[in-house]
């Protein structure tokens, strides 16, 4: 039943209440907000141009051009919404988006200049600007750029303040001197130089592109994403702009949204080295394996065997894809052009330990820590999988590296971690803990976590699910095949699990994929404000559920061709139990528990990737998302109850054969022995139990937690309050 109508005055206030949320760098919240106005006045215009934007923030092009097309028709002379159009589309990437917005503008009440200038991005300046040079003598531009590029920064400047008073309103000039502020450390000299270019000529990229380096340069990644994207939107083929925006997405653990644009370098820009190793090191990031392999030995063929970068990325992927012998190839062809490369060393020490070679592992390792004294995250993945023994002088040395003034948070935050660890391995305990203590709260501060959202999602998804005749629902056309799907919370034994089910004769394991868990999530959640508009499970059409199992087959198939059946060790499966089962009946899914205080204290104690899991850096927190997780498998029991297998880590470690034996017989398989030697299993694992999982079923780790009790106070009592505690 449709809502009634809103009046003049109540359109006003929702509107002025979407632009505060806006302010406040809220648009997750003010979209709805627009929703509603849109739909109470679909014939204003402003509302669906700060849709359109904020859906192009959340790359959801398809709704915000449509958004974007609606408010040109209803404004048709206003050249902020044809902007707005003009870089939606080409951050689209869309061909068939790019069509549509010229074929329209070619009839725009617009200045023929602006017409032009909006044109020529998908054009003429598609990859590259063509800012106003009048004026400027093509010698003294080269003259200029030879100082740049030589880093020749004085002499730069003297140049640049000599024209300026002659050419004031020269974007280039203000451009170049935002360089030149940028080579000398004059970050903020940068940034100003760098607008007013921007202001003087709003479509001139290279503008957004050099601002978005300097960015970089002083450590603020999401400045420079915000930056670099300008950058694209203005030139949808500027060849840096794309590969930096990509490495950005990377870094910060969006390797999904990188991949379009690391695409379209490498399609735009076939032999381009940093084109292709930002898309090799998107799809490692992805897990597609064999697909970043392909890429990245075009990047090693390119560079004539050059390219240490682009050799080492590929010797990570060959471990990936069971070419051990051609990794190790290429790391010692590394080395031997440069002993002294700590990317390749610390690789060649990964790579050894986690194939369970921790001698050889260790003396690589050590060689990169010499050489770089005060990378953290170095000295964390070494002690990983490295057992620090008494007296050890590795210590001492990670405690002066702190001690440091000038040692970056990053960097801190790693030598806390991997001092915890190498305190604990002491059996210091009072003193690894503050170190834990420390770790954590540098994460917290650098990424703030809110329980609402996560309480938000849980109760979204249960309502999507609640009530349903789940026996009696046939998805026609989804696929029989079983893989099996191994889930539960991070530290909690899923890897143990996964090793053991691996180590069978027909199955490969995948490790954490979280393929067909993006995949349920884009079925519930719509919006980018999903969890106030969670879709019902009657309203995904049966088609999309069948689909969407034949999609994680078919990824799976061309990452693991001619395996036979396929663990997903993914974390968040527990959340959409039902939905999995629907799109693939046959697959078996295994829940892992354990103490959570266990649990709790294990991820307390490890680093996660950059920008996953940050309820993990606060003991009330870990407490209260554990009770989430409790509650979910749950819901799923009461629902599902036939549809997982729980396995309870104590009891697995107590009992190792029968339990193991329990856990085959739960995936459908046959007993094999091998599964209760699963630590023999040389599959390659990528977890933070890497040295745990190459030794035989122990119960050391059981009842951990109580080195800590009082430390852990916080979360404890949650979890007595939630009524969560072991009897």
């Amino acid at each position: 039943m449709p809502s009634a109508p809103l009046s003049p005055a109540q359109i006003k206030a929702l509107y002025a209440d979407a632009m505060a949320l806006l302010s406040k760098g809220q648009p997750e919240a003010a979209l709805p907000l627009f929703g509603q106005v849109i739909e109470s006045s679909p014939n204003l215009a402003e509302p669906r141009w700060q849709a359109a934007r904020i859906y192009g923030e959340f790359d959801m092009f398809d709704r915000a051009l449509e958004q974007a097309s609606m408010a040109v028709q209803l404004k048709p002379a206003e050249p902020a919404v044809w902007s707005t159009w003009a870089d939606l589309a080409a951050l689209s990437g869309n061909a068939d988006a790019e069509r549509t917005f010229l074929d329209a503008i070619k009839s725009a009440d617009l200045p023929p200049p602006l017409r032009i200038r909006l044109q020529d991005r998908f054009g003429a300046q598609r990859q590259a600007s063509r800012p106003d040079m009048t004026g400027l003598p093509p010698p003294v531009l080269a003259q200029l750029s030879r100082h740049l590029s030589e880093g020749a920064f004085a002499a730069a400047q003297k140049a640049i303040a000599t024209l300026l008073p002659k050419h004031p309103k020269s974007a280039v000039l203000h451009a170049m001197l935002g360089s030149t502020f940028s080579g000398m450390g004059r970050g903020a000299d940068a940034i100003a130089a760098l607008r007013m270019a921007q202001k003087l000529d709003p479509y001139y990229a290279e503008a957004w592109l050099n601002e978005g380096n300097e960015w970089r340069r002083q450590e603020r990644p999401e400045d420079a994403r915000r930056a670099y994207r300008a950058a694209i939107a203005r030139a949808p083929d500027l060849e840096q702009a794309l590969v930096l925006y990509a490495t950005i997405q990377n870094q910060q653990s969006q390797s999904a949204k990188a991949l379009p644009f690391a695409e379209r370098a490498a399609s735009a820009y076939p032999k381009s080295l940093p084109a292709l190793i930002a898309l090799g090191n998107t799809l490692t990031l992805l897990r597609n394996h064999t697909r970043a392999a392909e890429v990245l030995e075009r990047a090693v063929t390119l560079s004539r065997r050059k390219s240490t970068e682009a050799m080492v990325m590929l010797a990570q992927v060959y471990t990936h894809i069971n070419r051990d012998g051609d990794a190790s190839a290429l790391i010692e062809q590394v080395l031997a052009l440069r002993p002294d490369h700590v990317l390749a060393l610390t690789l060649k020490g990964s790579l050894l330990q986690t194939a369970g070679d921790f001698d050889a592992a260790d003396a690589a390792f050590r060689q990169s820590l010499a050489l770089s004294p005060t990378d953290g995250e170095l000295f964390r993945s070494f002690i990983v999988g490295y057992k620090v023994k008494p007296g050890d002088p590795i210590v001492p040395q990670m405690q002066a590296a702190m001690a440091r003034s000038d040692l970056t948070d990053r960097s801190r935050l790693s030598f806390a971690f991997a001092l915890g660890k190498a305190l604990e391995d002491q059996k210091d305990f009072a003193a690894a803990f503050p170190y834990i203590r420390q770790g954590n709260e540098i994460v917290r501060k650098l990424h703030p976590f809110d329980m609402a959202t996560r309480r938000a999602e849980v109760t979204a998804v249960q309502s999507a699910f609640r009530d349903v005749d789940w026996a009696g629902i046939q998805i026609k056309g989804a696929n029989n095949s079983a893989p099996i799907f191994v889930t539960g919370m991070p530290r909690s034994g899923t890897t143990l699990v996964e090793q053991i089910i691996a180590s069978h004769s027909r199955v490969t394991g995948a490790g954490e994929v979280a393929l067909l868990q993006a995949a349920c999530q884009k079925l519930i959640f719509t919006r980018p404000d999903r969890y106030d508009d969670a879709r019902r499970l009657s309203d995904i059409p049966s088609s999309d559920i069948a689909a969407m199992g034949h999609d994680f087959l078919r990824q799976m198939g061309e990452r693991f061709p001619g395996a036979d059946i396929i663990t997903d060790k993914s974390i968040t499966t527990y959340m959409y139990i039902g939905l999995v089962k629907l799109a693939l009946p046959e697959a078996r899914i295994i829940v892992v528990r354990r103490d959570p205080r266990d649990t709790l204290l294990s991820i307390y104690k490890n680093r996660f990737p950059e920008g996953t899991h940050l309820y993990a850096y606060d003991l009330r927190d870990l407490a209260e998302y554990y009770a989430t997780f409790v509650e979910m498998v749950e819901f799923w029991r009461s629902q599902t109850p036939d549809w997982f297998t729980e396995v309870t880590y104590e009891t697995l470690v107590a009992n190792p054969e029968a339990e193991s034996r329990r856990l085959i017989a739960a995936c459908g398989l046959d007993w094999e022995e091998a599964c209760l030697n699963f630590h023999q299993n040389k599959r390659k694992v990528d977890t933070l139990s890497v040295y745990q999982v190459r030794q035989p079923i122990s119960g050391g780790s059981v009842k951990a937690w109580q080195r800590y009790e009082s430390q852990l106070a916080p979360m404890i009592e949650v979890l007595r309050d939630r009524g969560l505690l072991p009897d």
